[in-house]
């Protein structure tokens, strides 16, 4: 298996692939030797059938997971062991809900309750320009232009680059964090001894569970759900549907529509979502 992960790793560098979609390729393929205990070379047509039939019946993964096994796989065998395969999966359909929102007040109350400067710091930025997790703690110095009042994204979902405005809240959160801590290259760093690497992201999800839980919400939400309520709350507050495509770093306008869903009326003026809360203050 080591040469072939080899080979899965090269495959990917060369198409341009991040580290993390080679990581997700490879235990989808690492998965799939680990049901069988047989090399994949040796693994059938039918086996694969049975093995997809198994993650839905036997794990009861929902359609997104099933095919993010699917992608790595089949990515494998088409690449590595010049093989096609062709196989009927039937995809699980799981009830279709509208994820709770998380109002204005509320993040606060979570951003007011975390009693880390470095989280809350986080979660303002993060609620302030609607970034994703892996963006926000691969964050540097340099990529934050004061005079243009933009946030440099590398390589965000897509290998793409970015721009993300900063408003005028966002920046000043920014620099009174960076003043304080003077960070190196990253700029949330793991911690004062490890400067070098960036904070992980189960610390940055832990820290936001322990702040929902002092601020005394009970609805079900994730860090994650900060990016949502940026989107919804930027539509509701006015920003056109392609300019929070391009905040977002959406490829199809049509997963930023899935917005829309939260918004029975949209209002007029896009606002800074900061403004006016003072959580910097001490």
């Amino acid at each position: 298996m080591v040469s072939f992960r080899q080979a899965l790793i090269e495959e990917c560098k060369i198409r341009g692939y991040s580290e993390r979609t080679q990581a997700s390729y490879f235990n989808a393929v690492n998965q799939l030797t680990t049901y069988y205990h047989q090399s994949p070379d040796t693994i059938s047509d039918e086996q694969l059938a049975a093995y997809f039939r198994s993650l839905s019946l036997e794990r009861g993964l929902s359609s997104a997971t099933i095919r993010l096994q699917l992608n790595g796989i089949s990515f494998f065998y088409k690449n590595v062991l010049k093989r096609a395969f062709s196989i009927d999966i039937v995809w699980p359909k799981r009830p279709q809900r509208i994820p709770e929102l998380l109002s204005k007040a509320e993040i606060k109350r979570i951003v007011l309750a975390c009693q880390h400067d470095k989280y809350r710091t986080m979660f303002q930025v993060y609620y302030g320009c609607g970034l994703r997790l892996n963006e926000l703690i691969h964050v540097k110095v340099g990529d934050i232009d004061g005079a243009r009042r933009t946030l440099r994204i590398h390589q965000g979902k897509g290998q793409k680059d970015r721009d993300v405005v900063l408003t005028d809240s966002v920046l000043r959160v920014l620099r009174e964090y960076w003043i304080r801590y003077r960070s190196g290259e990253w700029l949330f760093y793991s911690s004062h001894i490890v400067r070098g690497t960036p904070v992980s992201e189960t610390s940055v999800q832990k820290a936001f569970r322990r702040a929902v839980k002092l601020a005394g919400i009970t609805k079900q939400c994730s860090i994650h759900s900060l990016r949502h309520a940026y989107a919804t709350h930027q539509l509701e507050g006015g920003m056109p549907l392609n300019q929070l495509q391009q905040q977002l770093g959406h490829s199809d306008i049509r997963t930023t529509q899935r917005y829309l869903h939260w918004l029975p009326e949209l209002n007029n003026g896009a606002k800074d979502l900061l403004a006016g809360w003072g959580v910097s203050d001490e």
